[in-house]
């Protein structure tokens, strides 16, 4: 039987804020309130809807109540993990922002699963202003939550909505062309995946593609997007330092040879590369795990 965790605040906001630092992993679970979840450093395996993604820096995602969810944590990663009860916030809270909660709704599961594919989970990718905005608004709440200084639940709530909001944006223009039912735009998407799966370690232009699959460029990144969350080039690299997390671990293969495996010629543009995803450098990543062991 998958266990149920605890609030981990007792005061009456109704809100409470965690942040993790951590390389063990969190077998699955369950809650009574609702969660958001935002990595702000290295990758994970995150277990939810029956499927297993990895998450890098600047993603972010909700868990409703009852679900259960859990994380395979293999390198250093770092969280913060917001607990809270809707109906305990403030009677008018549900109308305002209960729609951004009910939009988790279960994957279609007659796809193939790519572990770049944002949608399958419903995971927000922010960019990195706006990780960084609510990574400081999400040090307030715990500054708040910690002091319990005048008005603190007031502050916490207030900075709870701010968040969603962001969120609410950031999750707008992800999937503001997705269009569910488009059979050919499906096939579009789930051939382009499997390309990219096949050719990871080779020099891709997509505009190129397209055009040998008589498609106009502009229409397969709109496609593209719409259908996995990102854009074809961030979705190839995002899927290149997922896997090159996994060489990395390997101690004595150089860095230079990761970079190659997975279609990056240039090392130094793969630690600036991996750095911007990540938030370590690749030398500092094995440097992490090694000590970790």
């Amino acid at each position: 039987m998958v266990p149920y965790v605890s609030f981990k605040s007792d005061d009456k906001s109704a809100i409470a804020l965690e942040v993790f630092h951590t390389i063990k992993s969190v077998p699955l679970h369950c809650h009574d309130f609702q969660e958001f979840v935002l990595i702000t450093k290295g990758s994970c395996i995150h277990h939810f809807n029956d499927l297993s993604m990895p998450l890098i820096p600047g993603d972010v995602f909700l868990v409703p109540p009852h679900k259960k969810h859990g994380y395979t944590i293999e390198t250093p990663v770092s969280m913060y993990n917001c607990q809270f009860y809707p109906n305990q916030i403030a009677d008018w809270w549900n109308e305002q922002f209960g729609t951004i909660l009910n939009n988790l709704t279960a994957p279609e599961n007659d796809k193939p699963v790519y572990p770049a594919d944002l949608n399958r989970q419903h995971i927000i990718h922010l960019s990195v202003q706006d990780a960084k905005r609510i990574q400081v608004m999400m040090d307030i709440i715990l500054k708040e939550q910690i002091e319990q200084r005048y008005a603190f639940q007031q502050v916490k709530q207030d900075y709870l909505n701010l968040i969603l909001v962001i969120i609410t944006r950031a999750r707008l223009e992800q999937y503001a062309n997705l269009q569910k039912g488009e059979h050919s735009s499906q096939n579009i998407v789930t051939e382009a995946q499997q390309f990219i799966e096949e050719n990871l370690a080779e020099q891709i232009d997509f505009s190129d593609y397209a055009r040998v699959n008589s498609i106009s460029p502009g229409y397969f990144r709109a496609t593209f997007k719409a259908a996995t969350g990102l854009p074809p080039v961030e979705y190839l690299n995002r899927l290149r330092m997922v896997r090159a997390i996994e060489y990395l671990k390997n101690q004595v293969v150089p860095i230079s040879e990761v970079a190659a495996t997975v279609g990056i010629y240039d090392a130094n543009y793969f630690s600036r590369l991996f750095r911007k995803f990540i938030g370590y450098s690749p030398r500092e990543f094995r440097n992490r795990v090694k000590k970790e062991r």
